[in-house]
């Protein structure tokens, strides 16, 4: 018999920075798989920043801001529990879309099954998971990072960021990394090897991350938009590769604009080349091949910001969003 199902809805719409008020938890019953499907018992939610603009309805063309009872999206790492479905068996360890609760019903689509051998079936939702392969377009197809480039990378401690310095390293590049607060900086650096990394929040940030580029950067690799951007800019190379990732600085504020002034990247002649990782979802067996050696080896390593239990999902989310994680922000099951 399948339990009760706990899923984290919302009270309300959210506007602006999401508190843990804005969700509740609700329980309603799990129907038994019919020939076709299988039920997958959640066993890790990934927490992401796109996840705020799927709440607003701006995360893809067409889509409607999320209303009181509906469940915000997110990509988990489960077990088949009961299947009567031919491709998935009792007992296999998948990937799914399958949002903010403990079980979801699937027909199959979208489901990828996950080899879990010498690596944390967790590291699917981060490393070896959507940051990771979003991580590697930006280093090996957008930037096409060369030895000796210097590769400046935002929000260094995050999933994606994180992931990026590793692999210009892997590379022969020389990573530096930009953080908020000095604790985050030096885990940047000595936890995830980065040949340095500035603190934005600091008095002398600005003079501090252009000392750390030297005589500048070759690939900006942008997770945070806005002012961020427009700091990183002024430090680079003439004819430097800016990959536009994220905007972290305005998923909580629809109002703001990047306002990027013209003038920097037309007189440094930057190329400036937008991610969207869903265009490279055929590099992910090369991905993965390169990839989870290296993390079984210990040679990428990554941090989880973890909560345990569903109801921690929405506090754990507006952490995540007030920019206090520490790594990959999943709520574990």
């Amino acid at each position: 018999m399948i339990p009760d199902n706990r899923r984290v809805v919302l009270r309300h719409p959210v506007a602006g920075a999401p508190t843990a008020d804005d969700f509740t938890v609700t329980t309603a019953p799990v129907r038994a798989p019919q020939i076709g499907e299988f039920v997958v018992r959640h066993r890790y939610i990934a927490l992401d920043p796109w996840q705020r603009s799927a709440i607003a309805g701006r995360h893809s063309a067409g889509q409607e801001p999320l209303g009181a009872g509906a469940m915000p999206p997110a990509e988990v790492i489960g077990e088949v529990i009961a299947s009567r479905h031919n491709s998935f068996s009792e007992g296999m360890q998948v990937r799914l879309a399958g949002g903010w609760q403990e079980y979801s019903l699937s027909d199959g689509a979208g489901v990828t099954a996950v080899d879990a051998a010498g690596v944390p079936l967790s590291a699917y939702l981060g490393v070896l998971g959507m940051p990771g392969l979003t991580a590697w377009a930006s280093v090996m197809r957008l930037a096409d990072v060369q030895p000796e480039q210097v590769v400046l990378v935002s929000a260094a401690l995050g999933p994606v960021g994180s992931m990026v310095g590793q692999l210009a390293q892997y590379r022969g590049a020389r990573a530096v990394g930009i953080a908020g607060g000095e604790s985050k900086c030096e885990r940047v650096v000595t936890e995830l090897g980065f040949s340095q990394c500035v603190d934005y929040r600091a008095n002398d940030y600005p003079a501090a991350l252009r000392a750390a580029v030297g005589t500048g950067a070759d690939v900006y690799h942008d997770n945070v938009g806005g002012q961020m951007l427009i700091d990183a800019c002024a430090v680079l190379k003439d004819y430097a590769t800016v990959v536009l990732c994220g905007l972290i600085s305005q998923y909580n504020d629809p109002a703001q604009a990047v306002n990027l002034p013209v003038a920097i990247p037309i007189m440094k002649r930057l190329v400036m080349k937008g991610l969207v990782v869903y265009d490279h979802a055929d590099a992910e067996a090369e991905f993965l091949a390169t990839v989870r050696p290296l993390v079984r080896d210990g040679s990428i390593r990554y941090l989880e910001d973890r909560a345990m239990g569903i109801e921690a999902s929405g506090a754990h989310f507006a952490r995540l969003m007030a920019g206090r994680n520490l790594g990959k922000t999943l709520v574990v099951l």
